[in-house]
């Protein structure tokens, strides 16, 4: 049995993260494979420490997570854990619970998410990602290969944060690979004020948002609800795993477990120390 994890690198912040998996790594050569696919230039110490390889940054976390599996030669029985690269790592005991988890769920996420009470894939984005996109569907979004995945139309959905998401590749090959198309990759720019944005001044949640939508309504059409799990009920926190909100301990989800870290406060958007 061998374990992959897939790093999204944009951030490359927390030590935690990147020390623990290092350990990791080299404790277990044999066994376990960190490989960051990157939407930037990474850091010296990514470089030194680990595979990596820079990828066209589209398609968020998601494109991230589909070019590097498309690169890496994976075997369907690989436990692979996708994250975000600005996660704070309080303990690597989430891998035997998600390893025993797979037995009985399909997608195992970090935390509880809130759900959806009514996905369509057929409601109309006015301002698309690209010109081309514009009044298309979301289902137009969708590699050609997954569209008959969303002939159920409207349905409830049970989501995963793309900021960790336990699969095996088996798994990854069943819902045909993460959306969105290719087409669809298109980074962000900075506007005036060198804050990037969309086309139509959309911020970094819009698809963002919208992309897991994607996957997560593959997860619930082709595995069900019951096969999706999560270590903690806590929204972004767990005994092991805290994920931070673009690269940030954000006040108004509290960090447990962990202290003498930055956290920012929500309202007045500055920094304070945790202590406690």
């Amino acid at each position: 049995m061998k374990i992959q994890f897939i790093i999204c690198g944009w951030h490359m912040n927390r030590e935690s993260l990147i020390d623990g998996l290092y350990e990791l790594q080299k404790q277990n050569k044999d066994t376990v494979d960190v490989f960051w696919s990157c939407h930037k230039e990474p850091t010296d110490e990514i470089k030194e420490k680990f595979n990596y390889k820079v990828f066209y940054n589209g398609g968020e976390e998601y494109g991230a997570y589909q070019q590097a599996v498309e690169y890496l030669n994976l075997e369907d029985d690989t436990i692979c854990f996708f994250l975000h690269d600005d996660l704070v790592l309080k303990s690597l005991d989430f891998i035997p619970l998600c390893i025993e988890g797979l037995k009985t769920h399909k997608v195992i996420g970090n935390c509880k998410n809130y759900g959806e009470e009514s996905y369509d894939p057929n409601k109309v984005i006015e301002i698309g990602i690209k010109e081309e996109f514009d009044n298309k569907t979301r289902l137009d979004y969708v590699m050609d290969k997954n569209k008959h995945f969303f002939s159920p139309g409207a349905i409830p959905l049970k989501t995963v944060r793309p900021s960790f998401i336990c699969m095996t590749y088996g798994s990854v090959k069943e819902i045909g690979g993460f959306e969105p198309r290719v087409e669809a990759y298109c980074p962000p720019i900075p506007n005036e004020e060198g804050t990037p944005v969309y086309r139509g001044n959309k911020g970094m949640s819009s698809w963002g948002n919208e992309f897991p939508q994607l996957n997560n309504y593959k997860f619930n059409v082709v595995f069900g609800h019951p096969k999706i799990g999560y270590l903690s009920d806590t929204y972004l926190d767990s005994k092991f795993i805290y994920e931070c909100a673009r690269g940030n301990v954000v006040s108004d989800h509290p960090i447990t477990n962990v202290k003498n870290i930055l956290v920012k406060d929500v309202k007045t958007q500055k920094f304070y120390m945790k202590e406690d």
